[in-house]
């Protein structure tokens, strides 16, 4: 995907779609400096980014995605460029020690009291 940063809220509904995805997402963001870049400035960004998914955009469609990803110049696209239809499961989905609770309330630590103390005053 790809945002603006001069549209906060199109923004914020990219980073949810990503955090949502349970595959790996990128969001690709322009946040033109203010100090250093004379030549593609905040102003010349709001004139030419439009959203894809005004134009129906099928972001399913990989082809479609790398030929719009592509465009610089007079409009430039935002948005979800592409979102794998059938993505593999994640690590963390797959590893049994990651179902259910934490890590660390999963397992059990192996120490008794006694050397847990022993640990903590060894320490202090």
């Amino acid at each position: 995907a790809r945002g603006f940063s001069g549209d906060i809220n199109h923004l914020k509904s990219l980073y949810t779609q990503a955090i949502q995805y349970p595959g790996f997402a990128l969001i690709d963001v322009f946040s033109p400096c203010v100090t250093f870049n004379k030549q593609n400035t905040f102003g010349w960004f709001k004139e030419r980014v439009y959203k894809l998914e005004d134009g129906g955009h099928d972001a399913t469609d990989w082809n479609t995605a790398m030929t719009r990803s592509k465009e610089w110049g007079a409009k430039i696209p935002i948005g979800v460029f592409y979102k794998n239809p059938s993505p593999k499961p994640s690590l963390d989905s797959e590893d049994p020690a990651l179902q259910g609770k934490g890590l660390a309330k999963n397992q059990k630590l192996g120490l008794t009291n006694e050397q847990r103390k022993k640990l903590i005053e060894e320490y202090i």
